[in-house]
């Protein structure tokens, strides 16, 4: 057992200093909703728009295989009737993917997914336009500092530079702190623009 750890250890160091490392930044925006439950009613929740911005670095494992992962300020929310919720976090997906040369190294598709870890900074909801902080902690009925969730990505590169960049996430956690059946999770489908500088 012990030499088949070695071996994957040895393997995947190996396979990092042969690699390819590109950095760069992610700017784009989130069509956020969110499947939300008070006193088990489902309450009919609209779409809103928050921002996405932040670092991310791909690592080419082979020309066509990579790991990305990013760090990422965002938002993410929901509205109902003239009220919007709203949660600021910092989150971090790792995804692996891959893509297929369309037209070279002009043009390639490209599809990854994985797991995103959140730190949840700030909530607020805005009621006639006066906004409202919502406590983050561990008391009942406050919401959960950290959260993960699952997200898909694809899109289009160029010149392995330029990603448009259509993702969507589902959240796994229960934002709400809460013995009963009240329930907060969120969902986005996002848009963004990367720009990676590869060595």
């Amino acid at each position: 057992m012990k030499s088949h750890i070695a071996f994957f250890f040895v393997f995947f160091i190996s396979t990092v200093l042969l690699g390819q490392m590109a950095h760069g930044f992610e700017i784009g925006a989130n069509l956020m909703n969110a499947d939300f439950t008070i006193d088990e009613e489902a309450i009919d929740t609209k779409n809103a728009v928050g921002p996405r911005a932040g670092y991310i670095g791909e690592f080419n494992l082979t020309p066509n295989l990579y790991i990305r992962g990013a760090l990422l300020f965002m938002q993410k929310g929901f509205r109902f009737a003239d009220e919007t919720w709203a949660v600021n976090s910092f989150d971090v997906p790792i995804n692996l993917g891959g893509s297929v040369d369309l037209a070279g190294n002009r043009l390639q598709w490209f599809l990854d997914g994985g797991i995103s870890a959140e730190y949840n900074a700030r909530a607020i909801t805005r009621i006639d336009g006066e906004a409202i902080e919502l406590e983050i902690g561990y008391g009942e009925g406050e919401l959960k500092s950290f959260s993960t969730g699952l997200n898909l990505g694809t899109g289009l590169q160029f010149a392995r530079f330029i990603k448009l960049r259509v993702s969507y996430y589902t959240g796994l956690t229960n934002l709400i702190n809460t013995e009963g059946t009240d329930q907060w999770k969120n969902r986005y489908l996002a848009f963004s623009l990367n720009f990676l500088f590869r060595k």
